[in-house]
């Protein structure tokens, strides 16, 4: 496993501008080891610099105001079943791989026949009908045995098993080299009445001049986002800029405060004073899609993260490598 974990700190200080590589007047460091497993044309030690440089950090709500916690594939997954859902039929009343059965290996090589009211609901058994969980195929979801359990996440006493999610790509934003995606997972969406869901990847990208300076922050915020350029509108800890979660829904933005998502009541709410995710301290380096690094191959699995709701915003989403803002450059502005 391509993880890093480094001594987190207990204390973090916070200022209002980055002072990244290169500031002291040195060179920023090269890649010992021109590795590049993942075929982007940037080395994998040098991708996993950045994160260890630049991952964020990410300011959680308060205990007593969010109960869900950030999590880890590797405690997900051996507490989950997949299964595999029929509109208009009924799901199979056996699992495709049963709790305990699940690993990062066989997640994403499952198929599965689907069902048609026209074939009298039994599986239409044809190739053409056949869904593969290595494609994105929706009908795939996961789905907690223990829902108490699960949906809490990792309590805050041990977040030094909260893991983050990385990969590094080539960056076309203006003065920027590479972007840095970090995604961050949660084994559920507490978000407003009965508008919440099992599982939740998000996220922020950070785009990163050449020679090592940062100069630009997507926070995402469920289906959009929005960037700062600006760095002196930012805080930092060290060369680590902040993000925050917002209580249960967990988007990302750049401050504390309350904000409204364009219905009446609706809002989003971060906090300072609750829980400081340092990322840098335990992340994965995913690699690209086709060229998945180290034992991650849970990434290639293109169902859902979560039983499938009534409706789309009430169902598990799809892995970081099946949403639509893996690719960086969707959320560079429009010209």
């Amino acid at each position: 496993m391509r993880t890093l974990v480094l001594v987190a700190v207990m204390g973090c200080t916070t200022s209002t501008s980055p002072m990244p590589g290169g500031d002291d007047g040195t060179e920023p460091p090269d890649a010992t080891t021109p590795v590049d497993e993942d075929g982007d044309g940037i080395a994998d030690q040098l991708e996993d610099h950045l994160m260890a440089t630049f991952g964020p950090a990410l300011r959680l709500a308060p205990d007593d105001i969010d109960q869900t916690r950030p999590a880890s594939v590797d405690w997900f997954l051996p507490q989950v079943k997949l299964r595999f859902d029929h509109p208009d039929c009924p799901d199979d009343g056996s699992n495709l791989l049963d709790v305990g059965a699940i690993t990062v290996a066989n997640l994403a090589a499952q198929e599965h026949h689907t069902k048609s009211v026209t074939n009298f609901c039994r599986h239409d058994n044809d190739d053409a009908h056949l869904k593969l969980a290595s494609n994105k195929e929706l009908g795939f979801f996961l789905q907690a045995e223990n829902a108490a359990v699960v949906h809490a996440g990792i309590p805050a006493s041990q977040s030094d098993q909260w893991r983050a999610y990385m990969q590094v790509r080539p960056s076309s934003y203006p003065g920027a080299a590479y972007d840095l995606q970090v995604w961050f997972f949660y084994a559920y969406n507490d978000f407003i009445a009965s508008a919440n869901h099992e599982a939740d990847w998000e996220h922020m990208t950070l785009s990163i001049s050449a020679d090592e300076h940062l100069v630009s922050v997507f926070f995402a915020t469920h289906h959009a986002g929005f960037r700062v350029d600006d760095m002196a509108k930012l805080s930092f800890v060290d060369t680590h800029v902040v993000g925050y979660s917002a209580d249960g829904s967990h988007a990302t933005y750049d401050h504390a405060g309350t904000f409204n998502l364009g219905v009446v009541g609706v809002d989003d709410h971060t906090y300072d004073g609750g829980p400081v995710w340092q990322t840098w301290t335990n992340f994965v380096n995913l690699g690209d899609v086709g060229h998945i690094l180290g034992d991650q191959s849970w990434a290639a699995y293109g169902g859902r993260w979560g039983e499938v709701g009534e409706f789309e915003d009430t169902s598990g989403p799809p892995g970081p490598m099946f949403h639509g803002e893996w690719k960086t450059a969707s959320e560079y502005p429009t010209p």
